[in-house]
């Protein structure tokens, strides 16, 4: 019961907060669920704002394409290009703020671990690519892997970064990267 009601939350915070927002920096439709959050948040204390985008349908149902698959955008005060080994960081800092884990607790089993590699850079963009080992306390209560494609942009003029995250347990050769391989954030990234 206390499961279900979590769940009802969860997804009515989505609604309640996401569907009457006029905040965007992601460019997708309103069919998309979202969360708006101001940093510092997720024992992260950079200073800015996130944008949670969820697909329409799946995202909770363990048997859907889309289950997991969302997008992540940070537009955040951050005068400099952050690196694979700072990203790994503050997505164990995400992960394990989401699944409530007290990180000094050595025996923990829902800590997130993450590796993430530089792809390439193209100006002031640069391409990631890795895996975040986490735990679903939201539908299966059992560890799992994510996969993520991030996309940095270095906004020089106005000396911040925005982060546009891509997640899904799918391998990226599968039919739900189509999607998320196609989002983008709003306005071109430096402009938001």
């Amino acid at each position: 019961m206390k499961k279900l009601l979590i769940i009802i939350l969860f997804f009515c915070s989505i609604f309640t907060f996401g569907q009457k927002s006029d905040f965007n920096l992601i460019q997708l439709d309103s069919t998309w669920g979202q969360e708006v959050l101001r940093f510092p948040a997720r024992n992260m204390n950079y200073i800015g704002v996130g944008d949670i985008r969820f697909p329409p349908k799946g995202w909770i149902n363990p048997e859907h394409t889309f289950f997991w698959s969302y997008a992540y955008a940070w537009s955040i005060d951050v005068n400099r290009k952050i690196p694979a080994s700072e990203l790994e960081l503050d997505l164990e800092k995400y992960f394990n703020s989401l699944n409530k884990v007290d990180v000094n607790d050595k025996t923990n089993s829902r800590k997130a671990s993450a590796t993430i590699k530089k792809v390439k850079s193209k100006k002031n963009v640069t391409f990631f690519e890795g895996k975040v080992h986490t735990f679903d306390r939201f539908a299966t209560n059992k560890r799992f892997v994510l996969n993520v494609k991030i996309k940095s942009h270095f906004c020089k003029k106005a000396k911040k970064t925005v982060l546009l995250f891509t997640f899904s347990p799918k391998e990226f050769t599968n039919e739900v990267w189509e999607t998320l391989n196609n989002i983008d954030l709003e306005k071109g990234g430096c402009k938001n």
